[in-house]
């Protein structure tokens, strides 16, 4: 089951969140299985299970033992973190000012005009709610 995460939000480091990212791909998997889709050059055996070890005290993942194996799920869901850090990089870097944080991103991105008006098109959605 995915809980919703708590406003005291846990950082990820990059190799947990690759590993975070599989297990909301697969939804529940076994150490093997995360490595077989982790990009090469492969991480050993015991580097992912250990990522995983500090992602179950994270309260990120939780396990199922099926025979002699751990198979692991995810207790976080993938938008409730994304949303989490999505707020810190606002309130970090941008004053908690959205407006802020869409003109820099204007301004050091290159934005096509197709992405500009889906902007726009999401602003008059919430516009009309």
């Amino acid at each position: 089951m995915i809980a919703i995460m708590s406003s005291n939000l846990q950082t990820l480091t990059r190799g947990e969140e690759e590993v975070m990212q599989i297990l909301w791909q697969l939804e529940q998997a076994t150490v093997a299985q995360i490595i077989e889709l982790l990009p090469e050059p492969k991480p050993k055996y015991t580097t992912v299970a250990t990522f995983i070890k500090i992602l179950e005290n994270k309260g990120f993942v939780g396990h199922n033992v099926e025979g002699r194996s751990h198979s692991y799920f995810p207790t976080v869901a993938k938008d409730e973190y994304a949303a989490g850090v999505a707020k810190s990089l606002l309130a970090s870097y941008f004053n908690g000012s959205l407006s802020q944080m869409v003109s820099f991103f204007g301004e050091k991105e290159d934005i096509s005009v197709g992405e500009m008006d889906e902007i726009l098109e999401i602003v008059e959605q919430i516009k009309g709610r």
